[in-house]
C-alpha cells in the first residue's frame, strides 16, 4: 500500500446550484484491491464515482493516476487512461453481441473481428467468466449482461474498475457469482472501487472502505479494522438513525381490484410474460419476486396498463399510480424539480391562469410535496438531475401515491437506495396500503418482500412459479426463486446442476 494508488481524488469538490455534492474528498485506490465507497443517497458517492470515470470535472481539486495530476476531457479520455465503468443501469445494445459492443468503442474506422473476440476471450479467461460472446445482449440475463461489461472493460485494457450498486437488482446467486469475479480481477493486480450502501457487500468483498457523510470523507480504513456499528454510524451521520419498521400487521383485505387473467405480454424485454394470472386486493400488498430479466417489466408495464397484452385480459382500478424500473422514465430531466413533481397535475384548475400554467401555484405546491416526503434539498427550482437516486425516488412515490390512486404498480422501489430512503418508501407503501390501495410491489430483494408484502408471488422465466403468503417465504422457496426450479418442492441440495443455466 505504500505505492501510490492507481486511482485517486485529491481534495476534490463539486457543487451543483445549492447542493455541494463534494467537499475537499480525497479516496485512493490502490492495485490489487478492492475498494467500497459508502454511504447515504446523496452523499457524493455516484458524483465521485463520475468524476474518476471521466464523466464529470471537478469544480476544485483532480483525478491522479498512478500519482501524477490527470485532467479528463471526457470518457474517452478515462478510457484511454484504463478506467473501465461497469454502471448500474447496463449500458450494453439489446441487439448487438459483446464483439460489435466493443467494436463501437475503438477509435480506429477499421477493425477485425477476429482481433476483438480474441482480445474479449483474454478477458474473460482473465476474469473467470465463461460468456458468450457472440449472443445479442437481449438473451442474456441481468448477470451474464454485467459480466459482460467487465469483461468489455478488461478487454479495453482496463487497470480500474468502477461499479456502481452492481448488486441493486442481483439474486443472492448472481451476487456471489459477481464478487467472485471481482476477487479474481483484483487478484490481477486490477484496482476495484465499488460504489454501494450495502454492509453486507463490503463485508463479502472489500479490503478498504471509505465512508462519504453530506459529501466529505468521514471515514477510512480497512474493512477489516471496524465493526458494522462504527461503519453504519459513519453513514448515517449527524442524522438520527431510522426507526425500524413497524411490526408486520396483517391487513384485511378487501375486494380484487387488479386481476390479470392469462395475461402474455412483451416490452422488447428478451422474457416476455406468459399466461400469468394475478389478482391484487384492496389494502393488499404483493410483491413479485425474481432475478432481474425473467418478465418484470413487462409485468409492470402490463399491470400499469402501458402496454397491452398480446392475449389474455387486465383489469383495474380506475387511477393507476406507476413507479417505473429506470426512474428517469418518470422524470422530466432537463427542468426545474417542481415539473417532475407537479407534471401529474398540470391540467388542474388549481395550476392554470387564464390558460397558461400558474408557475406560482406550481412551484408552492411541489415545495408542500417536497416538504411532505423528506426530499432534499427542499427548493423545488433546482435541476431534477441535482437531486441524489434516493431523493428523486422520493419524488416519484411521493407523488404517484399522491395521487388518490386505487392500485399502485412500484418497480424496484427502493432499488439502489440507502436504509433510511428506504424504510421511508417502505413507510409510504404501507400507509397506501392501509387506506385501501391495492399494491403491487416488483423486486429482486427477498428481504424486502419478507418485510412489506401479505403475499409474494415467484417469478421466473416469465412465469409464476409459486403465489405463497409471505410468511411462508422461506428458505426452500427462495432458492427455488434463484435457481429457476419449477418443482415445487426443489432442495437447495439439487440448485448446483442448474447453476450453469
Amino acid at each position: 500500500m505504500s505505492a501510490a494508488p492507481l486511482l485517486a481524488l485529491r481534495s476534490v469538490s463539486k457543487r451543483f446550484s445549492a447542493v455541494q455534492a463534494l467537499d475537499t474528498v480525497d479516496v485512493a485506490v490502490h492495485r490489487g484491491q478492492i475498494h467500497a465507497l459508502l454511504g447515504q443517497n446523496g452523499a457524493g458517492k455516484s458524483t465521485a464515482g463520475k468524476i474518476l470515470a471521466g464523466l464529470d470535472a471537478p469544480d476544485e481539486g483532480h483525478v491522479e493516476i498512478a500519482g501524477s495530476p490527470v485532467w479528463f476531457g471526457g470518457r474517452g479520455d478515462a478510457i484511454q487512461h484504463g478506467i473501465g465503468i461497469i454502471p448500474q443501469a447496463d449500458s450494453l445494445i439489446d441487439d448487438l453481441t459483446l464483439v460489435e459492443t466493443l467494436a463501437l468503442s475503438q477509435p480506429h474506422r477499421v477493425v477485425r473481428r477476429r482481433t476483438l473476440t480474441a482480445k474479449l476471450r483474454s478477458a474473460a479467461s482473465q476474469a473467470g467468466v465463461p460468456i458468450a460472446l457472440d449472443t445479442p445482449a437481449r438473451h442474456l440475463s441481468r448477470g451474464e449482461r454485467q459480466l459482460g461489461e467487465l469483461v468489455i472493460s478488461l478487454a479495453q485494457d482496463a487497470r480500474v474498475l468502477l461499479l456502481d450498486e452492481p448488486t441493486s437488482a442481483l439474486g443472492p446467486r448472481e451476487v456471489d457469482t459477481l464478487f467472485d469475479r471481482l476477487r479474481a480481477v483484483a487478484d490481477t493486480g486490477v484496482a476495484v472501487l465499488l460504489i454501494s450502501h450495502h454492509l453486507a457487500d463490503v463485508r463479502h468483498v472489500a479490503d478498504t472502505a471509505t465512508v462519504l457523510a453530506h459529501g466529505r470523507v468521514v471515514h477510512t480504513g480497512p474493512v477489516a479494522a471496524v465493526d458494522d456499528e462504527t461503519l453504519a454510524r459513519a453513514i448515517i451521520g449527524d442524522s438520527q438513525a431510522p426507526p425500524p419498521p413497524p411490526p408486520f400487521r396483517a391487513r384485511e383485505p378487501g375486494e380484487d381490484v387488479l386481476v390479470l387473467s392469462g395475461v402474455t405480454a412483451t416490452c422488447g424485454d428478451p422474457v416476455p410474460v406468459r399466461d400469468i394470472s394475478l389478482r391484487v386486493r384492496a389494502g393488499e400488498v404483493v410483491c413479485a419476486v425474481g432475478v432481474a430479466g425473467n418478465g418484470q417489466r413487462a409485468l409492470a408495464e402490463v399491470a400499469a396498463g402501458r402496454i397491452t397484452p398480446a392475449s389474455g385480459t387486465v383489469s383495474g382500478g380506475r387511477r393507476v399510480a406507476y413507479v417505473p424500473e429506470v426512474r428517469l422514465d418518470a422524470l422530466l430531466p432537463g427542468r426545474a424539480t417542481w415539473w417532475s413533481a407537479m407534471v401529474t397535475r398540470l391540467r388542474e384548475p388549481a395550476f392554470t391562469r387564464r390558460g397558461t400554467l400558474d408557475t406560482a401555484a406550481l412551484v408552492h405546491a411541489a415545495g408542500a410535496l417536497l416538504d411532505r416526503h423528506d426530499v432534499r434539498p427542499r427548493d423545488s427550482r433546482v435541476a431534477v438531475t441535482a437531486l441524489s437516486g434516493g431523493n428523486q425516488q422520493k419524488l416519484i412515490v411521493g407523488r404517484e401515491l399522491d395521487s388518490d390512486p386505487d392500485v399502485a404498480v412500484l418497480h424496484g422501489p427502493t432499488q439502489g437506495l440507502d436504509l433510511v430512503a428506504t424504510r421511508a418508501i417502505h413507510s409510504e407503501i404501507r400507509r397506501a396500503a392501509d387506506a385501501g390501495v391495492a399494491v403491487l410491489v416488483i423486486s429482486a430483494d427477498l428481504d424486502e418482500a419478507r418485510q412489506l408484502a401479505d403475499r409474494v408471488v415467484v417469478l421466473s422465466k416469465g412465469r409464476v412459479l409459486a403465489d405463497v403468503p409471505a410468511s411462508e417465504l422461506d428458505d426452500t422457496v427462495a432458492w427455488r426463486l434463484t435457481s429457476g426450479l419449477p418443482a415445487a418442492d426443489a432442495a437447495p441440495s439439487s440448485v448446483a446442476e442448474d447453476d450453469a443455466e
